[in-house]
């Protein structure tokens, strides 16, 4: 009986000294972190010249993202680092090296990629996926401006440079719309979809429309959408000219449409758009209608109208700018609007028949249907009306 408790007595002396030990080694902070010996990137940009990929890293400093009282710091709360690599991450750790603090992507919130970097896209996309501290809801562009110059951009009121549209895109887009902006998530998953056109938005700096003391100021916006097709780069659109895209975007939120009939002007502010393809069969070859339904109020006029009036010229504005968008995305070869992911979607079989024949859509393919509603009336609707409130 002795033995057994004695026994029993060792065994829990030695439990108890093995959970002793485990806690000298393992407690303690002995992968602690100061918080002042870490740069957190903000955003990256890639190019890539003569062989060579060249990063461009931005942070931002806190003093200008954490709420505060007074006025900002002084300096510009900006900094931008740039290195060179024979590959991206070669490029991204030999800035690192060339930094005095540790650098940290844990809190990326953009990617830049330069139209020059586009032949090496796949090589991009698979680097930044290999560092686990990359997370794939940060947004991602395509630009044509030197990327330094993107990452120098000023600010109004000196505020912070998260609510620029290179932090957030969707500030723009709520406001007029154009095109939904794109995540590294949306990008490889639309790269991956079969028979489907990627929209990269193109960023970059607004030089003239806005100055302070003089002096002019840079700011950053979309000029426009780079296509790929088969993940291939099909080229760069104008944003004046890809106006068919407001129409079919998820993220619509608002745009403007100008009306002139005869001398009188005045302007439709659309609320809503949606946006459906269909597919239909004639001589066993696919057809395409586009249908697009609006509703929005008139806003300004210089003179009477009546809603048959503004319905009209709407209808017939958009539909121009939808068939100009469509025929443009031809010409560099791109399916711009997915008429071929909708027949890979809805009518697989014959999709995989004509795809053998190398078949893509052509102008004579596809019909614009446009249809819209006034839901509602400005507080003075006509001139008359205007006339009689003075």
């Amino acid at each position: 009986m002795t033995v057994r408790i004695s026994l029993r007595n060792y065994v829990k002396s030695v439990k108890a000294g093995v959970a002793l030990c485990m806690m000298l080694v393992t407690g303690g902070c002995w992968d602690e972190v100061n918080l002042q010996d870490v740069s957190y990137l903000s955003a990256i940009g890639v190019d890539y010249v003569d062989n060579h990929f060249v990063v461009y890293a931005q942070m931002i400093s806190f003093g200008v993202i954490a709420k505060q009282e007074g006025a900002p710091p002084p300096g510009s709360p900006i900094w931008v680092g740039k290195h060179e690599g024979t590959t991206n991450l070669a490029a991204i750790f030999n800035l690192m090296d060339a930094s005095q603090y540790k650098l940290s992507m844990n809190h990326l919130k953009s990617v830049v990629i330069h139209e020059r970097a586009f032949k090496e896209m796949k090589q991009i996309i698979d680097s930044l996926n290999r560092l686990n501290s990359t997370r794939f809801n940060s947004f991602v562009f395509g630009t044509r401006t030197d990327i330094n110059e993107l990452f120098t951009m000023d600010m109004l009121f000196n505020k912070t440079p998260m609510t620029t549209t290179l932090y957030a895109p969707k500030i723009e887009n709520n406001q007029n719309s154009y095109v939904e902006p794109m995540t590294l998530q949306t990008l490889v998953r639309e790269a991956l979809e079969p028979a489907m056109s990627v929209r990269l938005p193109s960023l970059a700096i607004l030089p003239n429309d806005w100055e302070n003391n003089k002096k002019k100021l840079n700011f950053l916006t979309i000029e426009g959408v780079f296509l790929f097709n088969e993940k291939k780069p099909s080229g760069f659109i104008a944003k004046e000219k890809s106006q068919g895209l407001i129409w079919t975007s998820d993220a619509f939120k608002r745009s403007l449409v100008p009306i002139q009939i005869e001398g009188k002007r005045g302007s439709v502010v659309i609320d809503s758009a949606n946006s459906k393809t269909k597919v239909k069969m004639e001589n066993n070859n696919p057809k395409f209608v586009l249908k697009v339904n609006l509703s929005g109020h008139l806003i300004e006029a210089s003179s009477d109208f009546t809603d048959k009036e503004l319905i009209a010229q709407v209808e017939k504005s958009v539909k121009t700018q939808l068939e100009e968008t469509y025929n443009r995305g031809l010409a560099l070869n791109a399916d711009i609007y997915d008429l071929e992911h909708q027949l890979y979607r809805h009518h697989n079989g014959l999709w995989k028949r004509l795809s053998k024949e190398n078949w893509k859509p052509g102008p004579q393919d596809l019909t614009v249907e446009v249809k819209c509603k006034i839901t509602k009336q400005s507080e003075l609707r006509t001139k008359s009306e205007l006339e009689s409130h003075t």
